[in-house]
């Protein structure tokens, strides 16, 4: 493999440096052949041009020399001169034109003047110019007259013949001194385009001379860089044998690669290569050239699936740590639903991994691996699910082991009551929506009092179970209308929660026959203002839930807070389970909504530890009064009504014409709590209601009191003897 690697790494450096070398040639070829050949072409045209131009110059000092001839003897035998004169009018022109395109600047430039600038000023083909036009300047001012001339030269008289006339004579002298002048200055202009042709054609003998050693010099060039380009071919064919060998080693990679790979661009586009394994994860084969987004799109939520293209977009950041925003990637374990090949669709797990690729230092792609993880999160969910029932069970156990005997008692006998209440109530006939309603709320007061007394007791797998089965009915109350078929799940559910209740029942029945009872505490005086514990085991029992719930809660909510309980001991027996479940429910909702924290309290002049007093008076012939009171924040009237408008319970108009005592019956509305979100404590709107559920059951009357950020006090009235079921408002 090493081998291997040596080879084409030798292949790939010999490439460059055979390239590097045809690319050096080239240069050369260019700056030693090419350009001095194309300047010396440049000249030979220029100078090959130059010499048609003399060429066709010359023949004018001739013409203008005959034509001169010529006008003199017309003249002399008294002819029609015209057409010699247009002769040298026109030898003259083609002069005067001639002069002006050698010497103008934007010509040729082989014939510029000295001194005006040109790379040639001190040429001898600008010196011979400068001569040319020098003379002819001079020399052309005596033929001005001869040009200028149109009159008749000639006057006729019968005796001496034709004569010249004055115009005549003045002209023969004007052209006298021409044809003297013409024959010193044609032979001088004759001479100097000789000795500028003689030049030209030097000069372009020497370029093509040139330009041939230039042509070897070429071919030598082109000769090696041919050589040069048959080395490169061949290195170029072994790097393409070893390029196509890698690239099968890559297919085969592809092939057999169990995850699925591929490439992402900084469009996040799929590449091209991909791992053939990828087609079977999303049972599709149309992945290349699809996007990340397309990719996840209809498998995933729509809210993991923004997050993903989030958390991709953040890898192309140059200043992002890679191992730090992988400890954030949201598919890291995510679930997938892909179409089956029956056409429905399968529920997989699937692992996508990210690495960044760099090329010279910057980030090009990003490398994705995903690993269909479904059988690793299925056997940690049977883990999971088998070590939660292990400590469930073991959590139940030890909460059993905690609890004083009587109370846990009195709870299993309570709680068995309450789910023969809610078996019974399952099954009564019921056709109108009130009737559903009626049912749905009874079953969730029933469920209410056990949670609460549950979590009092510290059984959690209870309270865990019964504030699943309250999610339950809480989405059946939200729901606009109700069917009986919709109370078929909640038969699973209480079934569940009853086989539960059955176990604790059996382990308590095995415990209690190893377990010794510890002899009951001897309880206080009473008195007021004291704790009075009665000596009867269900006064214990009673008192002894009320306080665990009350310090439950307190810690969670990281309060402090005393619990005062006294004449508990006059209660009939019939009354003592109402009791708890109405101390329980207003003990809760003192922790949560009124006791406050301990600075808060200190902040506001309190003593840090919050104090709930519950007490019941023997009335005598009156029945009995049992007080619920606590030193917290008190109550908000407005707040009351600002939640009541706001869950529609009623309407603005109907808040603004509330009084104080309609508003704070607002509290014992099924559905109705002022608690921003729901918990296993509060939310629900379920605690107030079934204490005035109970009272109502035996024919009391409740009172509520409060003064903002001083106390609340429920105030429950209960007959001598228990009553039936009667409706009564609240007081």
């Amino acid at each position: 493999m090493a081998l291997e690697a040596s080879k084409h790494s030798f292949a790939n450096m010999s490439a460059r440096s055979t390239l590097w070398v045809i690319a050096a040639a080239g240069v050369s070829f260019i700056g030693l052949v090419l350009l001095p050949g194309l300047y010396l072409s440049t000249q030979i045209s220029r100078s090959t041009a130059a010499l048609k131009f003399v060429g066709e110059i010359r023949r004018h000092p001739a013409v203008l020399q005959n034509g001169l001839d010529s006008v003199r003897d017309r003249l002399s035998a008294r002819g029609y001169l015209q057409p010699p004169l247009a002769q040298v009018r026109q030898a003259v022109q083609g002069l005067d034109e001639a002069l002006s395109v050698m010497l103008h600047p934007k010509s040729s430039g082989w014939f510029d003047s000295p001194g005006a600038g040109s790379a040639f000023a001190d040429d001898p083909l600008a010196a011979s110019a400068a001569l040319i036009q020098a003379r002819w300047q001079r020399d052309r001012k005596t033929l001005a007259p001869v040009l200028k001339f149109t009159a008749v030269p000639y006057q006729d008289s019968e005796s001496a013949g034709t004569q010249l006339n004055a115009s005549g004579r003045s002209f023969a002298r004007e052209l006298a001194e021409a044809v003297h002048v013409a024959r010193g200055t044609v032979p001088f202009l004759d001479r100097q385009l000789n000795e500028i042709g003689a030049t030209l054609q030097a000069r372009n003998l020497d370029a093509a001379s040139k330009l041939r050693y230039l042509m070897a010099a070429g071919l030598a060039i082109a000769a090696l860089m041919g050589f040069l380009v048959s080395i490169s071919l061949s290195a170029r064919r072994r790097q393409e044998e070893l390029v196509r060998a890698a690239r099968q080693q890559t297919q085969d990679i592809l092939r057999t690669v169990k995850e699925g790979l591929f490439l992402l661009d900084v469009n996040l586009q799929i590449g091209g290569a991909h791992s053939a394994a990828l087609c079977g994860l999303f049972q599709r084969d149309d992945i290349a050239g699809l996007t990340f987004e397309q990719l996840l799109q209809g498998i995933v939520p729509e809210k993991t699936l923004s997050t993903a293209m989030k958390f991709v977009k953040v890898l192309w950041s140059e200043r992002t740590k890679e191992n730090l925003v992988k400890s954030i990637n949201p598919l890291g374990e995510v679930e997938v639903q892909i179409e089956s090949a029956g056409g429905g669709r399968e529920t997989r797990y699937l692992e996508f991994d990210f690495h960044r690729v760099r090329t010279l230092d910057k980030i090009t792609h990003v490398l994705v691996c995903v690993s269909d993880v479904s059988a690793r999160v299925a056997l940690a969910q049977e883990l999971k699910g088998a070590r939660e029932k292990s400590q469930a069970q073991l959590d139940t156990l030890v909460g059993i082991l905690h609890v004083e005997p009587n109370q846990l008692a009195s709870f299993l006998d309570d709680s068995d009551a309450a789910m023969k209440m809610i078996n019974v109530v399952l099954k009564e006939p019921a056709r109108e929506e009130a009737m559903f309603r009626k049912k749905l709320d009874t079953i969730f007061r029933q469920v209410h009092a056990v949670k609460g007394e549950a979590a009092g007791l510290g059984l959690s797998s209870i309270q865990s179970k019964a504030h699943s089965f309250e999610d339950d009915l809480r989405a059946l109350r939200e729901k606009p209308g109700l069917s009986g078929s919709e109370f078929l799940p909640l038969v699973l559910k209480l079934d569940d929660l009853f086989t539960h209740l059955q176990s604790i029942r059996d382990l308590v029945a095995r415990l209690s026959r190893l377990r010794v009872s510890a002899d009951a505490p001897e309880a206080p005086a009473m008195g007021e203002g004291t704790d009075v514990i009665d000596n009867t085991a269900s006064v214990s029992a009673l008192q002894g839930t009320i306080t665990q719930v009350a310090q439950r809660i307190a810690v969670e909510l990281g309060k402090e807070v005393h619990v005062e309980c006294v004449g508990l001991g006059v209660l009939p027996a019939e009354y003592r389970r109402m009791v708890k479940d109405v101390a329980v429910q207003a003990v809760r909702n003192s922790l949560v909504h009124g006791i406050e924290a301990a600075q808060t309290r200190l902040n506001a002049g309190k003593t840090a530890r919050g104090t709930i007093h519950i007490e019941v008076r023997d009335l005598g012939a009156a029945g009995f009064k049992l007080t619920l009171e606590d030193d917290g924040a008190g109550l908000s009237i407005e707040k009351i009504k600002q939640t009541a408008v706001r869950k529609q319970f009623i309407t603005q108009e109907q808040s603004d014409g509330m009084d104080s005592r309609q508003a704070l019956g607002l509290l014992f509305r099924a559905g109705f709590s002022t608690a921003d979100s729901v918990n296993k404590d509060a939310g629900r709107g379920v605690g107030m209601n079934l204490v005035a559920d109970l009272v109502q059951q035996k024919g009391g009357k409740l009172g509520v009191a409060t003064v903002p950020g001083k106390f609340t006090r429920f105030t429950i009235a209960l007959p001598l003897v228990p009553a039936a079921a009667d409706v009564h408002e609240v007081a």
